[in-house]
């Protein structure tokens, strides 16, 4: 399991993110955006 910078993993955090768009506080487009930004963060630190 990945972490980011903060130690939080990257899983843990798409399922928040899923939790605020089921609410209605993110769009589907913010959702998205960072889910990528997640996963990208996650392969930039598994290559260092």
């Amino acid at each position: 399991m990945a972490k980011d910078s903060n130690g939080m993993p990257i899983e843990i955090g798409i399922k928040r993110l899923s939790l605020l768009k089921k609410k209605g506080l993110i769009t589907e487009e913010i959702f998205s955006d960072a889910e990528e930004l997640l996963t990208k963060s996650e392969m930039d630190i598994s290559s260092k």
